[in-house]
């Protein structure tokens, strides 16, 4: 498994759809949890507690719809937005409560995936701020983004796309990152590519 992550207005979204229409036929994608919930009504976390139910509620269906696109999928790829790392981001108390909370640890968590792709949220400039579920300022965002990238810092196969102010350019990079890891390119050699 692909996890496409990343701070909020990175391109995930984008590069999500990308990927359903020039790779749709080799390569199975699981929707982004938070989202789900949050369309169907789950309200916004007020507090460390209300924020750690969230959190558990998001940790849960990841996974679940992880493991039944899996079981369901008939590529040799599939791509998830999001992972299950991410929540540590949002997790209002100490690490080792996140795991201890969801009955899980950072290995586990960071073996389930085989590479972590991480879109930078836009620069200032190209921050996007019409998504009706996106409720952070750019500043706001911008510490989401480093969190996420330190959640996922000891991934062995962990790309940093970072931002760019052309970000049509950045979407083919990342779509050549996706292409590139189904031919079984290296790490290095797509690390220096970045």
């Amino acid at each position: 498994m692909i996890v496409i992550t990343g701070g909020p207005s990175g391109g995930k979204t984008t590069l999500i759809e990308a990927i359903k229409k020039e790779l749709g036929k080799e390569v199975t994608t699981v929707p982004e949890a938070a989202s789900l919930l949050y369309r169907g009504g789950l309200p916004r976390a007020q507090n460390s507690v209300a924020m750690s139910h969230v959190q558990r509620a998001i940790y849960f269906l990841q996974r679940e719809l992880e493991g039944l696109v899996h079981d369901q999928s008939t590529t040799k790829t599939i791509v998830c937005d999001r992972g299950s790392l991410d929540g540590l981001a949002y997790w209002p108390d100490l690490t080792t409560d996140f795991f201890s909370s969801l009955g899980t640890n950072e290995n586990l968590e960071i073996s389930r995936y085989q590479w972590v792709v991480h879109l930078d949220t836009a620069n200032s400039d190209h921050y996007e701020t019409t998504n009706p579920l996106r409720t952070e300022s750019f500043e706001e965002a911008w510490k989401l983004n480093e969190k996420i990238k330190f959640a996922w810092r000891n991934h062995p196969r962990h790309l940093i796309v970072p931002a760019n102010s052309d970000f049509f350019s950045k979407m083919a990079l990342c779509l050549h990152l996706i292409q590139s890891i189904m031919k079984g390119k290296s790490y290095e050699d797509l690390k220096r590519e970045l």
